[in-house]
């Protein structure tokens, strides 16, 4: 046991970030705090009042298997959206979905819908999970379409990505969900109204 400790540094980060993640013992997994900044395309402007949906989604047996977490934000006036840590807490031995680790969609009405995939590639089964573009910018590109391309956008690119969900995931995760719900819902009855005005 003495000369396993005293080994322990020369192993390097490797030995640090592996887990044993085999049956029965489960991986264990947390997240790192991360902020975005979100900025006009045009103008260069902070945008408030963005909401942005961040999931960290599971390998399972049968493929993607939806999120092991999920966390939302809203910008402030000064455009930063601000995620704390989470976990630790257990997932699949499979791991999870690089680039999904986490994935994040940012929707605001008048923009188009930006998606950032992690750009940090961890190991699937690392237990710490951080996102490569912690601190960064984001520029979001105000909408140009019509309303009707507007509500097509809104129903393919601003539901969450994790895909399929079960109802314990939806149950566990249902403040987030319904927040984006909630503001892609009442975007898209607006956009009916105002194509209705334009027909009218």
């Amino acid at each position: 046991m003495v000369a396993l400790v005293l080994l322990a540094p020369l192993f390097g980060q490797r030995a640090v970030e592996a887990q044993p993640c085999e049956f029965p013992t489960p991986c264990t997994y947390e997240g790192a705090v991360f902020t975005l900044t979100v900025l006009d395309a045009e103008t260069g402007l902070p945008v408030a009042d963005s909401h942005a949906l961040a999931e960290w989604q599971n390998y399972a047996y049968h493929g993607r298997n939806g999120p092991l977490m999920v966390q939302d934000a809203v910008s402030g006036a000064d455009g930063v959206l601000r995620f704390p840590k989470w976990g630790p807490i257990h997932g699949y031995i499979s791991g999870l979905v690089r680039g999904f680790d986490p994935v994040v969609s940012l929707f605001k009405p008048g923009y188009e819908v930006a998606v950032e995939n992690n750009e940090l590639r961890s190991r699937d089964t690392e237990r710490l999970r951080r996102f490569g573009q912690d601190g960064r910018t984001i520029r979001l590109v105000p909408f140009r379409g019509t309303p009707r391309s507007w509500i097509h956008q809104l129903r393919t690119v601003a539901v969450p990505l994790a895909t399929p969900m079960s109802h314990d995931d939806l149950t566990q995760f249902r403040a987030p969900y319904l927040n984006r719900f909630h503001r892609v819902w009442t975007e898209v009855q607006a956009a009916r109204a105002r194509t209705l005005g334009c027909a009218a």
